[in-house]
C-alpha cells in the first residue's frame, strides 16, 4: 500500500491543522487531499481478496489488512473451539488438564519474552527505517543477523528452563497442587519448551511480511495453527496410552507449520539468508534497544499470568484453572478480532508515519482506530455476557466437562467482560509507543499495572469467598489493564502535542505560507 508515502512527495500541504492558533485555516485544496488520503489509508476493496495470480503477494490497506486478520483470527478460534471441545470431552478439569495448562506458562513467557510480541514490535520499526534509509540488500542482512543471534539466545534460554523447570513448577507455578500433578507438570513443561524456539524463529517471517504489507501467508499461519493440535488430540483419541501427550506433541508440529507456511511468501520477496554475527551491528542494536524495554514489559504481564496461576492453585474448587483457561478463550477471541489484528494491520503504516515524522497523521490514525475500537467492543462484549452460559454449555458442556464446570467458566467470563474494552484499548494504545520507537514508557506504565493485578488480586480474595473467589483474578485483569489504558493514552497524546511542532508536513506548510506572504507583501508594496 503506497499512497500514503506517494502523497507526501507530491502535496506538501498535506496535514491538517491542529487549531487555529498554531496554523491559519486550512484552504479547500487540503481538505480535497486529506480525504483522498483517507480514502487510500482506509480504502476497501473487496477485488483484493479474490483469488488470483500473486494472491500471497498482495498489498493491503489498514481496513483491508485488519478484516484479512480477524478472518484468519476467527477461523483460528473456530478450529480453536473444536479443539478445545474435544479436549474438555477427554480430559475435563481432572489433573492432566490443569497439568497441561498450568505446562505451558513457562513455554510461554519464554516465547513473547523473546521472541513473540515484544520482537515483533522491536523489528517491524527498525527494519521499516532501515530498509529506508540502507536499502533492501542491507535489511536482508539484518534479518539474518537477527535470525542468528534469536537462535543462540532462545536455545540458551530453553536449555536453562529445562535444568530448572522442577523448581519453577514445584515453588512458583503450581506449589497448591499434589505432587503427583507437579511431576506431570513439569514433564510436560519440559517438552513444550522446545516451542519457543520452533515458533520464535518463524516470529521473524511473520515480522518481515508483515512489515511489507503482506498479511495473506501470516494470517493462514494463524488460521491453520489449530490444525496440527486438533490432530494431536485425535491421535490421543485413537491411542489412548498417549493421553495428555497427544495435544503436549501436537503444539510443537503446529509450531513448525506456522513457520513452514510463511518461507515461500519470504522468498518472494527476495530473502536470502547469510551467516552473519556482528554485535556491534548498528541495526542489532537499534532493534536489541527497543526489544529490551519490550521483553521486560511483556515479561511484567506474563509474570501476571504466574501469579494467576499460583494463586489460583490454592483455590478451593480444583475446576478454577479449566473454568478460566475456558473463559479466557473466549474473551480471547474479541480481543483477536478488535485489538490483535488491528495492531498488526495497523502498526507497520504508524511505523512509517513516525519514520517519516508524520505525527498529525499518526494522530489522525491512533484517533480512529481508538474510536472504532470502542464502538465495535462495547456491543460485544455484551453480546458475548448475554450468550455466555449457553455457548459454553453447548460448546464445552460435553464428556468430562461437567455442568459445574460449564458454571464455573461463565461466572469467570462474566468477570473478563466488565472492562474487556478498556483491555483491548490498552493493546492498541501500546502500538503507538511502539512505532514511535519508545519502549520504555510501556515499560513503566506494565509496572504499575502489574503492581495493580496483584494487589485488586489479593484484595478480591478478601472480600470474594468460596466459589466465588475466582472472580479476584479476571477483575484484577481486566481492571489493571483499563488504568493502563487511561494512562496511556494521556501520555500518548501528549507525547504527539509536543511531537506536532517538529511535523514534516507542518513544517513544509509553514514555510509555504510564509512565503507567500512575503510575496504578497512585496506585491502590495510595489
Amino acid at each position: 500500500m503506497k499512497p500514503d508515502r506517494d502523497l507526501t512527495t507530491t502535496v506538501p500541504s498535506l496535514e491538517l491543522p491542529v487549531n487555529s492558533e498554531e496554523v491559519p485555516a486550512a484552504n479547500a485544496h487540503t481538505w480535497k487531499v486529506l480525504r483522498k488520503w483517507n480514502r487510500g489509508f482506509f480504502r476497501f476493496r473487496w477485488q483484493a481478496f479474490l483469488p488470483g495470480k500473486n494472491f500471497s503477494e498482495r498489498r493491503f490497506s489498514i481496513t483491508e489488512a485488519a478484516l484479512l486478520l480477524m478472518v484468519a483470527y476467527i477461523t483460528s478460534r473456530g478450529f480453536g473451539v473444536v479443539r478445545q471441545s474435544i479436549f474438555n470431552a477427554m480430559f475435563g478439569a481432572g489433573p492432566e488438564a490443569n497439568a497441561y495448562y498450568a505446562a505451558s506458562r513457562l513455554p510461554d513467557t519464554l516465547f513473547n519474552l523473546i521472541a513473540g510480541g515484544a520482537l515483533t514490535h522491536a523489528f517491524i520499526p527498525t527494519f521499516v527505517s532501515y530498509e529506508k534509509e540502507h536499502g533492501k540488500a542491507e535489511a536482508w542482512r539484518l534479518t539474518s543477523l537477527l535470525f542468528n543471534v534469536l537462535f543462540v539466545l532462545l536455545t540458551v534460554l530453553v536449555l536453562l528452563g529445562e535444568i530448572f523447570a522442577p523448581a519453577f513448577v514445584n515453588n512458583l507455578l503450581v506449589p497448591g497442587y499434589p505432587a503427583s500433578e507437579q511431576a506431570l507438570t513439569t514433564t510436560l513443561t519440559r517438552i513444550l519448551l522446545l516451542q519457543p524456539l520452533i515458533l520464535g524463529l518463524s516470529t521473524i517471517a511473520t515480522a518481515v511480511l508483515t512489515s511489507k504489507h503482506q498479511f495473506v501467508l501470516p494470517a493462514l499461519s494463524i488460521a491453520f495453527y489449530n490444525i496440527a493440535l486438533i490432530l494431536g488430540l485425535v491421535v490421543s483419541v485413537y491411542i489412548p496410552g498417549i493421553g495428555i501427550y497427544g495435544p503436549t506433541i501436537g503444539v510443537l508440529v503446529a509450531s513448525i507449520f506456522q513457520g513452514a507456511i510463511q518461507v515461500p511468501g519470504l522468498l518472494k520477496e527476495g530473502a536470502h539468508y547469510s551467516f552473519i554475527w556482528d554485535l556491534k551491528h548498528q541495526g542489532l542494536r537499534d532493534i536489541m534497544r527497543l526489544l529490551g524495554p519490550n521483553a521486560l514489559a511483556i515479561g511484567l504481564v506474563y509474570i501476571s499470568f504466574i501469579v494467576d496461576t499460583a494463586v489460583t492453585s490454592y483455590l478451593p474448587d480444583q475446576a478454577s484453572l479449566a473454568a478460566l483457561h475456558n473463559a479466557q478463550m473466549l474473551v480471547a477471541l474479541l480481543l483477536s478480532l478488535l485489538a490483535q489484528a488491528l495492531s498488526q494491520a495497523i502498526l507497520p503504516q504508524m511505523s512509517l508515519q513516525a519514520a517519516s515524522r508524520r505525527f498529525v497523521r499518526l494522530r489522525q490514525t491512533v484517533i480512529k482506530v481508538i474510536v472504532g475500537s470502542l464502538v465495535l467492543s462495547i456491543p460485544a462484549t455484551i453480546f458475548l455476557c448475554l450468550i455466555g452460559r449457553p455457548l459454553i454449555r453447548i460448546l464445552f458442556q460435553h464428556g468430562a466437562f461437567t455442568s459445574h464446570v460449564s458454571d464455573l467458566t461463565f461466572m469467570a467470563l462474566l468477570g473478563f467482560c466488565v472492562l474487556l474494552p478498556g483491555q483491548i484499548v490498552d493493546e492498541l494504545l501500546v502500538r503507538g509507543f511502539y512505532a514511535l520507537k519508545d519502549a520504555r514508557t510501556p515499560l513503566f506504565t506494565n509496572a504499575l499495572s502489574l503492581g495493580l493485578h496483584c494487589g485488586m488480586i489479593f484484595l478480591g480474595l478478601t472480600v470474594l469467598t468460596g466459589q466465588n473467589a475466582i472472580l479476584a483474578i479476571p477483575f484484577a485483569t481486566c481492571g489493571a489493564a483499563t488504568l493502563e489504558a487511561i494512562l496511556l493514552g494521556w501520555l500518548l497524546f501528549a507525547r504527539l502535542r509536543r511531537e506536532i511542532k517538529q511535523d514534516a508536513s507542518m513544517i513544509r506548510l509553514y514555510r509555504r505560507r510564509k512565503a507567500q506572504a512575503l510575496a504578497t507583501s512585496e506585491a502590495l508594496s510595489n
